[in-house]
């Protein structure tokens, strides 16, 4: 977790080192181990270190090659440098740094040197002789990259701060993504502000004087795959590639820690790391989020679980009193933008907790359910396929789990809880059979009516937004766009998860509030390999006998404790989230329901927000924590629009 940033003037105008020395100012937290700059001309690029490998110690940035009069500024961990050194004769390689993999690597393959590289990184490099600047950003999207582009300019930042250091860059604000935000749907390219833009995940941009090339360079193929002898052959092969996603994510030259919520996730990466660091003898530390006082959100259980397996150092935050609110300003100084996650202010705590105990590397568990995938449609592959007996007997194992872990409904007070575990045998029958092969053209007339008649709500539903404001923005059109052609398959709805779903945007924020901390987290599922590996797989190896990522837990059984690697429902983290709102912030929600500084009225219909915030205040007997799907759905609206209004008021802006 370095930081870049960088300035070309399409023009031929001169860069002042002023202008570049400004930009890095504005990330000086990303850099406690230096701040670098280099200025010729037109072009200049700058440099915040923060060392996290060994060879990061010695590496120097921005880089001139003289020789191939090429210039480089990167935020990069590149993971396949064994296979990369002899074919880019690299020698000495424990002293080379990331940065000339990547250069070296431009060298050879020119604009297709992202394809090679497998890692976390962000870089751009002026080559001189061609005039022209080449960026690139990884396959997930974990490191940031934010740019500018105009007919006179090109500037890039790791965070978009950096960029309002240049007087030319307006703060007009995106307003499709603030209407996109309040419908709580993700955009991979646009920012809150017009001027400024994301370069997407697996994308490189080049510039030169008079073109702007913006391309992909990697997707997943959606016909691939893999085709193995035996359920043993696909567990060994996993268990390989995800090792080696979490070795290659320990290289540090300072203390690993290990994210752990008890979940299979989290415990999955912590346990085999702790393998893999146990023959160097290295320490392990982990890091937890506790919740005392609201069993459905508790995790100590399973935590101590793993960490009664031995050799673990464990830190714990209580959160039970910690308002969704906490350093919201802090945070959205961090983040430049309004943002969805209603844990942040414990994650902020959390993250100062790991900062406290000297720790810069922090491996997470960060989305396993969608890079390994639960098998969702795989009740309808088996019904259209006529497989009757394999779909029946699924869903008696389904229905099964369902059943033995029912106990855990009657003292919870989570609705989501309570919905889950309360499904019988001919509920998963209509809901993963029935409703999947309904026409879509009949689910749209049927779709209001249900709800109407069910009282419940979805995220996303329009009727939040200002009808003027609706009718005005492209919103209705670009929503259409994105909901079109829903998956079918089980293999559909995986490939959709990372063609829908914008991964970057959630560890844009998770990179976000780290920086200030000067902490790198690393997602060893997010690993192209482990990626490709598991959407080509057999639905079966991932879902089998009731239990969803079905290959994961046969490929921990040797490293987990039973009860998590066999764990059915996870904990529901949203009660202490809804009460504490209400608890600690209701003269704020009042006032932003109220508009009282009249910011949000020409997106938010007043009347709408008025009626979903007396509908959380009732819900619980009056703490705030819902006891209905459409209560949840009412918790989450208020929350969006909260941040909104924080984020207008914090930036000044009004409507």
């Amino acid at each position: 977790m370095s930081g870049i940033t960088g300035i070309f003037h399409r023009d031929g105008g001169s860069v002042s080192i002023e202008e570049i020395d400004r930009m890095n100012c504005q990330l000086s937290h990303r850099g406690p181990d230096g701040s670098s700059l280099w200025c010729k001309d037109n072009v200049a690029l700058g440099h915040l270190m923060l060392h996290t490998t060994l060879e990061s110690i010695q590496e120097i940035l921005p880089f001139e090659d003289v020789n191939d009069d090429l210039v480089i500024t990167a935020d990069a961990r590149i993971d396949n440098r064994m296979e990369l050194a002899p074919v880019l004769g690299l020698k000495n390689t424990s002293e080379v740094p990331d940065s000339k993999y990547i250069l070296e690597a431009y060298k050879k393959w020119g604009e297709n040197c992202s394809e090679k590289l497998l890692g976390d990184f962000a870089f751009a490099i002026w080559d001189r002789n061609n005039k022209k600047v080449f960026c690139a950003r990884d396959h997930i999207g974990v490191k940031p990259f934010y740019y500018y582009l105009s007919d006179r300019t090109f500037a890039f930042a790791s965070e978009i701060k950096a960029l309002f250091a240049l007087p030319e860059i307006s703060h007009k604000i995106h307003e499709l993504k603030v209407g996109l935000h309040l419908l709580n749907v993700d955009d991979n390219k646009s920012t809150f502000y017009l001027d400024i833009h994301r370069l997407p995940a697996a994308h490189s941009i080049s510039i030169d004087p008079y073109n702007c090339d913006l391309s992909r360079y990697w997707e997943l193929d959606r016909e691939s795959e893999i085709i193995m002898n035996s359920e043993e052959d696909y567990i060994n092969e996993f268990l390989r590639i995800f090792t080696e996603a979490v070795r290659c994510r320990l290289r540090s030259a300072f203390p690993i820690g290990f994210e752990l919520s008890g979940g299979l996730d989290s415990s999955s990466v912590a346990c085999v790391g702790k393998h893999i660091l146990n023959l160097k003898k290295d320490s392990v530390e982990t890091f937890s989020i506790l919740y005392k006082d609201f069993p459905d959100s508790d995790e100590s259980y399973f935590i101590n679980k793993v960490i009664n397996t031995g050799e673990f150092n464990s830190h714990s935050l209580f959160a039970d009193n910690i308002s969704p609110m906490d350093n919201v300003k802090d945070i959205l100084e961090s983040e430049d933008e309004p943002f969805d996650i209603r844990t942040f202010s414990v994650i902020w705590k959390f993250n100062k907790l790991i900062h406290d105990n000297g720790v810069r590397i922090v491996l997470t568990g960060e989305d396993g359910d969608s890079v390994i995938s639960k098998g969702q449609n795989y009740f309808y592959d088996l019904a259209i396929s006529f497989n009757w007996m394999k779909l029946f007997k699924e869903l008696k194992y389904t229905s099964d789990n369902i059943k033995n872990n029912r106990k855990f409904s009657k003292k919870s007070q989570s609705i989501l809880v309570k919905t889950f575990l309360n499904r019988t045998f001919f509920d998963l029958l209509i809901q993963k059979v029935i409703i999947p092969i309904i026409p879509e053209f009949l689910k749209k007339v049927l779709r209001p009516v249900y709800n109407k008649k069910n009282k419940t709500g979805m995220l996303g539903d329009i009727s939040i937004l200002n009808k003027t404001f609706l009718k005005q923005s492209d919103l209705k059109k670009y929503l259409d766009e994105i909901r079109s052609d829903p998956a079918k398959s089980s293999k559909e709805f995986h490939f959709d998860i990372f063609r829908k779903r914008p991964h970057q945007l959630s560890l844009e924020l998770i990179e976000g509030i780290s920086a200030p901390f000067s902490i790198e987290k690393r997602h060893p599922f997010y690993d192209k390999r482990l990626i490709e590996f598991c959407y080509a797989i057999p639905t079966e190896m991932k879902y089998k006998f009731g239990w969803d990522r079905y290959i994961l837990r046969k490929a921990m059984e040797d490293f987990l404790p039973e009860e998590v690697c066999w764990r059915f429902i996870k904990q529901d983290f949203n009660p202490p989230l809804q009460r504490n709102l209400l608890l600690f912030e209701k003269i704020l929600l009042e006032k932003i329901v109220n508009d009282e500084d009249k910011l949000i009225e020409k997106y938010v219909d007043l009347d709408i927000l008025q009626s979903s915030y007396d509908n959380y205040k009732s819900q619980g007997g009056g703490n705030g924590i819902p006891d209905s799907i459409i209560g949840v759905v009412d918790s989450i609206n208020l929350w969006l629009v909260s941040i909104l209004y924080v984020w207008l008021l914090k930036s000044n802006f009004k409507v």
